[in-house]
């Protein structure tokens, strides 16, 4: 893994703060070409107590955002739309709104170079189940055609990297310690199902060491899901792994 990101990853862990990790996250996407960042994040309507409320952080310049909210460009801005609903990071920037037809995305981004100097860069939705955040972090440079071509070439897997790893150390932050640890307590049904899961098992033979239905596995399963804010059976198996919840 690049050393960097393993440099960024254990700041962001250290930080004991929403501000403290928003330096570390800066700075470590200062440090390959990224001129401004901006993180938004909005929690999903089943969002139980204690969990983050809506965050929004950015270094965007105050020149630019106040001409982006006198101008109704939140309305009209195809790449906050996107953010809501994609889940794989995506390009930003004039010359890639207009190679998709979209005139008004691309008047924002011309705007947006014309004022604050700020060129193509990445989206980084941020999804971790479905449904589960309407945002994303969005990673701007100051560089345009083949020149922001090279730069996602050299920097763009590790940017996407620190990306999730920050907004997910700042949700981390934002949760009431309290609730999140209620939130993520299995059951002792929902932790024999990870465990024999972790064993290789299918539902059903999970179902046969057990001596229940195959659908009250899946139930299980579901269930921890939702609680370890996973989007499969394999993501949440592996956050109870990394949170020590299966240990015997």
């Amino acid at each position: 893994m690049d050393p960097s990101l393993l440099a960024l990853l254990d700041r962001l862990a250290a930080a004991r703060s929403i501000e403290a990790a928003w330096s570390e996250a800066v700075a470590g996407f200062a440090a390959i070409g990224v001129a401004w960042c901006h993180h938004a994040y909005a929690p999903p309507a089943w969002s139980p107590p204690g969990a983050p409320a809506r965050l929004r952080l950015t270094t965007l310049p105050p020149s630019w955002t106040a001409h982006y909210e006198a101008s109704g460009f939140s309305g009209t801005d195809a790449a906050r739309r996107r953010c809501a609903h994609a889940v794989a990071p995506f390009p930003v920037g004039e010359e890639f709104a207009l190679a998709l037809g979209d005139r008004a995305w691309a008047r924002m981004c011309a705007e947006a170079a014309a004022i604050a100097g700020i060129g193509c860069g990445l989206a980084v939705p941020l999804r971790p189940a479905p449904g589960a955040a309407q945002g994303g972090f969005t990673l701007l440079t100051r560089l345009h055609g083949a020149a922001f071509a090279a730069w996602r070439g050299a920097h763009e897997r590790v940017a996407v990297l620190a990306a999730h790893a920050a907004a997910q150390r700042i949700l981390e932050l934002a949760e009431d310690p309290a609730a999140a640890a209620a939130q993520r307590r299995l059951s002792p049904r929902e932790r024999e199902c990870l465990l024999w899961l972790a064993a290789g098992l299918r539902n059903d033979r999970i179902a046969e060491r057990l001596g229940i239905a195959t659908a009250t596995v899946a139930l299980h399963l579901a269930r921890a899901r939702r609680k370890l804010g996973a989007a499969t059976r394999e993501q949440a198996l592996a956050k109870a792994l990394s949170l020590g919840l299966l240990a015997p």
